[in-house]
């Protein structure tokens, strides 16, 4: 399923691809027979370049429409079942991304961290030596009991 939408998306995209390639040159023989550079052009009647017109349409449309799903599934294959290729996001990452410092190695900063912690735990051992073994307890805090009076609504009700 995954591979048929894909190769009909990319197919799409290829049609409108061409279509958009057939009407600006399209546009631009217009502009070219429209200027007094039109002297060297053929002329053709307007049922003419309406016919050729349709038929350099279906053309373009069928040659997008074959250049889209050869497209589809030669990036498919690359994309999905080889692997090969992450993505744009990757292509980006991978090509136009700030490299990182060549100087940092994770390796090096764990080994770091952990020299410090050792030598924090050999600081804690010996405040913990150093300290006295038996710490006096505070006195016991005695419990009060807090009573409250009644609201003068109650009273008033017994």
């Amino acid at each position: 399923m995954k591979k048929s939408l894909y190769v009909f998306l990319s197919s799409m995209l290829g049609a409108l691809l061409f279509l958009t390639i057939h009407r600006v040159l399209l546009f631009l023989y217009l502009i070219f027979i429209s200027a007094d550079y039109g002297r060297f052009a053929p002329r053709i009647s307007y049922l003419e370049f309406l016919a050729l017109d349709l038929f350099t349409m279906m053309v373009a449309l069928l040659l997008g429409a074959w250049y889209g799903i050869w497209l589809g599934m030669s990036w498919f294959e690359k994309v999905y079942e080889v692997g090969s290729h992450g993505g744009l996001v990757s292509h980006i990452v991978e090509h136009y991304w700030p490299k990182p410092r060549q100087n940092y190695h994770l390796k090096s900063k764990i080994g770091e961290v952990q020299k410090k912690l050792e030598r924090d735990l050999s600081q804690l051992k010996d405040l913990a030596s150093a300290s006295p073994a038996s710490i006096a307890s505070p006195e016991p805090i005695k419990k009060t009991i807090v009573r409250k009076r009644a609201p003068s609504k109650l009273k008033a009700l017994k």
